[in-house]
């Protein structure tokens, strides 16, 4: 995403937030961001457009955010603990926003109920990985119900801050949860429950196999990665030299024994990017090596 488009969703959320969704015209945007309203369609179609596509980008950098704190760190306690408080202080720095959109009850469509229902089955699955990377098959049998509990802990926290305007702690947030989630797992296996919930329960979009069925190919990713150079606002040398590592690591993936050296090398070039970062983290996955920082 280029800068003038990263510029318009930045100034339109904070006027959202200031005066409401519907008291802000598409005009005020496009004025205060110093360009023209016929300019601002050239980004976006509409305001509908223009909001969905901002719901997209916050979540892609919250995103980025979130992964580069799981690459960082292998114990998988301390990485969630972490991705806690990334969660945290994201929703600090975004409240008004959020409260705007409670507040005005906004419904923009079915492309925007869709990303909704994609965020929803997104954090499950963010949920199912920690947690099984905690517990490992200790946790399977209980695994639904602790993705249940955790998920309420965290909704009813964000809650309490956005609604309530209670102020936390946000360094300790993340490991203070982790330890209710051990109480929550110890008191279950000592006790010998049986599961609320399991997977054989739960909606068919919830229930795939370590989110395989979501994850792009490779070639996919390839594509995507193409496509989002257009969208960079650098020179023509730096676009050239991005589109030379998208081929280097076309050829690395193709091999039958990559050298993981080389791919991190050449993911390295995508850091300065974070419209990149996503691609980047997702071709880290499925080589099975870490971001170089």
């Amino acid at each position: 995403m280029n800068e003038k488009k990263m510029k318009l969703i930045e100034t339109g959320m904070r006027l959202f937030a200031q005066k409401g969704y519907y008291n802000t015209s598409i005009q005020e945007i496009a004025s205060e961001s110093g360009i023209s309203k016929g300019a601002f369609y050239i980004h976006f179609k509409s305001k509908e457009d223009f909001i969905s596509t901002s719901f997209e980008y916050f979540h892609h950098n919250l995103s980025v955010k979130m992964n580069e704190v799981k690459a960082e760190n292998d114990d998988p306690r301390e990485s969630l603990a972490n991705q806690i408080t990334v969660l945290f202080d994201f929703l600090y720095k975004s409240k008004d926003s959020i409260m705007m959109l409670i507040r005005e009850n906004i419904s923009i469509g079915e492309n925007t109920d869709k990303l909704m229902e994609h965020f929803k089955v997104e954090n499950f699955n963010w949920l199912k990985e920690n947690i099984t990377a905690i517990y490992g098959e200790t946790a399977k049998p209980f695994l639904i119900d602790l993705i249940i509990q955790l998920g309420g802990l965290l909704d009813g926290y964000f809650k309490w801050i956005v609604l309530d305007h209670v102020s936390i702690e946000r360094k300790e947030a993340g490991a203070f949860l982790v330890r209710r989630l051990d109480d929550l797992m110890e008191g279950m296996v000592q006790r010998q429950e049986t599961a609320l919930v399991t997977v054989k329960q739960i909606p068919k979009k919830y229930n795939q196999d370590d989110n395989k069925e979501n994850m792009p190919s490779v070639e996919e990713i390839f594509a995507k990665l193409r496509g989002k150079l257009s969208d960079l606002s650098v020179s023509e040398e730096e676009l050239g030299r991005l589109g030379e590592a998208i081929k280097a690591l076309e050829i690395e993936f193709q091999k039958k024994e990559s050298q993981a050296v080389v791919i991190q090398g050449l993911l390295a070039h995508f850091n300065h990017h974070p419209t990149l970062k996503k691609e980047s983290y997702m071709l880290s996955k499925i080589a099975g090596i870490k971001l170089l920082q």
